[in-house]
């Protein structure tokens, strides 16, 4: 039996649902396919928390962002409740003048703190005296997990077939449109498929006749706490490797707690067969990290993992070939433009306009030709 809809989502984690949320509340009969359950830990979507920030080394991600914490804010409110939570945003190092760069170019406000000051707003922290820093104050805290279950909430109340733990095998352009197979042999038929699945998009899109190098990494977090629990902005820090750069994000539910990860860390994995055991040269490098930078804190004991899919340029690809929009904002930073994203998902895929100029992630780039 084949059934037909006006558009179909393959993969339910936070961009899957911030586009069927979108294609939904246009009143599109929208049906969304995951193969875990929405918020799982086995891709790039679980966990409690995800940075928010304007900074960018490039102007046009600063434009950008700014756009999706307006989308944050229309989230929050269709949704009821909060879900990108303000701390502010420090930027440590000689390494984050670009960013500043970018963000006065695209207009944004910064200000340097000597680390004096830091310590007197946040208690908790420890610099070197002549450490450059930088905070900017729209900085903050996406609740992942959180967000990904109010998106697929509403967008089932708006309208749409949501589905989860169901694989789907195949994605084919057929007759101008779309074919969607699942591991089950149910076929759904479609105008249009938008394709969000992380680290396993690339062998759908493959299926499809659209080869990109989309490789997925192997990364994790590491949880601490404060002895006397006192407020944290989000801090990176780019007077460490500059590679695998340290950046830590707070727990605003949880007082006092926050993360610490190195940035594109991993070895590249198999989406399908890798580990959930941390890395414990990685644990010990976050461990020494914060002992050195955060006073009276522990590890809580808790190392999550998780996934990037990460693209040769880190930019992402949003764009529509023929039948099908791929969705995959990748290179683990994009939670942050999550509503902003599913918006512009929805838009190529109903033949609207995006609200910017997406050619830098287009899928035909020189980056993604090799």
């Amino acid at each position: 039996m084949v059934t037909a809809f006006d558009a179909i989502v393959v993969g339910g984690g936070a961009m899957g649902t911030a586009a069927a949320r979108s294609l939904a509340a246009r009143g599109r009969d929208t049906l969304l396919l995951e193969r875990f359950s929405f918020g799982h830990a086995n891709g790039s979507s679980g966990g409690p928390t995800r940075i928010f920030r304007l900074t960018y080394h490039d102007p046009e991600y600063v434009r950008m962002a700014r756009l999706a914490l307006a989308s944050w804010t229309d989230l929050e409110e269709s949704a009821g409740e909060p879900l990108m939570i303000n701390t502010a945003g420090l930027d440590v190092g000689q390494g984050g003048r670009s960013s500043a760069e970018a963000l006065r170019a695209a207009g944004e406000r910064l200000e340097y703190l000597a680390p004096e000051a830091v310590l007197e707003r946040w208690p908790a922290l420890r610099f070197p005296h002549d450490a450059e820093i930088f905070v900017q104050e729209d900085g903050g805290v996406c609740r992942s997990e959180r967000t990904v279950l109010a998106q697929a909430r509403l967008a089932a109340e708006l309208g749409a077939t949501v589905r989860e733990e169901t694989v789907v095998d195949r994605v084919a352009s057929v007759g101008g449109g779309v074919e969607v197979v699942t591991h089950e042999g149910e076929v759904a038929r479609s105008p249009v498929a938008v394709v969000t699945a992380g680290p396993w998009a690339r062998g759908l899109l493959r299926g499809a006749g659209i080869d990109l190098p989309l490789v997925p990494s192997f990364e994790q977090v590491t949880y601490f706490e404060l002895d006397d629990p006192s407020p944290l902005p989000t801090v990176i820090d780019w007077d460490q490797d500059p590679v695998h750069t340290p950046y830590w994000v707070p727990d605003p539910a949880e007082p006092g707690h926050f993360k610490v990860a190195l940035h594109m860390s991993g070895p590249s994995v198999d989406p399908d067969a890798r580990s959930f055991e941390p890395d414990a040269v990685r644990v010990e490098a976050v461990e020494r990290y914060a002992a050195g930078h955060a006073a009276g804190q522990r590890p809580t004991g808790r190392t999550d993992t998780c996934l990037y899919t990460n693209t040769p340029d880190e930019d992402f690809v949003i764009d529509r070939v023929g039948p099908i929009v791929i969705g995959s904002p990748c290179s683990g930073h994009g939670f942050k433009f999550v509503p902003f994203v599913g918006e512009q998902l929805a838009r190529l895929a109903v033949g609207e306009p995006p609200q910017v100029d997406l050619a830098r992630f287009a899928a035909s780039r020189p980056a993604l030709r090799g």
